[in-house]
């Protein structure tokens, strides 16, 4: 194992089961607007891309951009939405994705006894909170998912979700 990271993954992965994966979800970039997809597309220069200072802004070949929170999180700075020449984005700033937020808790080190605290240690918005010396549960009401939590998981157990309506 090249890391600890490495060997609580691969530790996770095992008791998971394989092939039971879902596909992971990735939400647009802060302030997409949806209905200027077609706008989007036909962008040739990925300019929200090349600004991103995390470097998460991800685009594949003519597909419509998406953040990739395994090494950084958003900080809703914005540079995206200043930097789209095709018009595809709310106007205001933004401070929050339309997602949500979980840990599973059968891999999660903290629920399994384990000291932990990478996720809360790196919430700038305070919206990771222990129950006791374990147990980490998401404030969603406090959580913007910035997404900064997902890749700090030893047990990469902390996963992004698309909102529910009802929600």
């Amino acid at each position: 194992m090249d890391s600890r990271r490495g060997f609580f993954t691969s530790l996770v992965a095992l008791a998971r089961g394989e092939g039971k994966e879902e596909k992971p979800f990735y939400p647009f970039l802060p302030g997409f607007i949806a209905d200027k997809s077609d706008n989007c597309l036909s962008c040739i220069t990925s300019a929200c891309k090349n600004v991103c200072e995390e470097g998460i802004v991800v685009r594949e070949d003519a597909a419509i951009p998406y953040l990739d929170f395994s090494r950084r999180g958003c900080t809703f700075c914005g540079e995206c939405i200043s930097a789209c020449e095709s018009d595809c984005f709310v106007s205001e700033p933004i401070t929050s994705l339309k997602a949500r937020v979980q840990i599973g808790i059968l891999s999660c080190l903290a629920w399994n006894k384990t000291i932990c605290r990478s996720c809360a240690d790196i919430c700038n918005d305070k919206a990771i909170q222990f129950t006791g010396l374990w147990n980490p549960e998401i404030d969603s009401n406090a959580c913007t998912v910035c997404g900064f939590c997902v890749g700090v998981c030893p047990a990469s157990t902390i996963t992004i979700h698309p909102r529910k309506e009802m929600e």
